[in-house]
């Protein structure tokens, strides 16, 4: 599968070296990216978006049971930021960063969060399925 890179392509948008305090602000994906991790390998980065778009839905439903300790829950948002940050998904790691944090802390459910956490992961995957459909 050949993931094409274009530079007028929103996908393409090299994130900023300190992501915004809006994420909305980020590209879903950074192609840029992937492709210099990859060193241009085309079949490492499509196995690699693949891996994300489903390891992504496997941590995103332990998000959501707030009956789960706080820690846990923030110990799968930091493993879902890190997936992120590798395949250019600049603002799906923002967004699970913050989560992170907001559980590691005390205080109310972080429904704010989660819901931008959500709204992240459902732009970065449509923006998978455009690239792999």
């Amino acid at each position: 599968m050949r993931l094409a890179v274009r530079p007028s392509d929103p996908l393409t948008e090299r994130a900023p070296a300190r992501l915004s305090a809006d994420s909305r602000d980020v590209p879903p994906l950074d192609l840029v990216h992937l492709a210099r991790a990859t060193d241009g390998d085309e079949a490492l980065e499509a196995e690699l978006i693949a891996m994300f778009a489903r390891q992504s839905e496997k941590l995103g439903a332990p998000l959501r049971r707030p009956e789960l300790a706080r820690q846990a829950r923030a110990d799968v948002a930091h493993r879902l930021r890190g997936s992120a940050l590798a395949i250019g998904a600049f603002a799906v790691a923002e967004a699970a960063g913050r989560l992170e944090c907001a559980l590691e802390g005390e205080g109310d459910e972080p429904k704010v969060e989660l819901a931008a956490l959500e709204a992240t992961l459902d732009a970065a995957r449509a923006a998978i399925a455009q690239l792999t459909g």
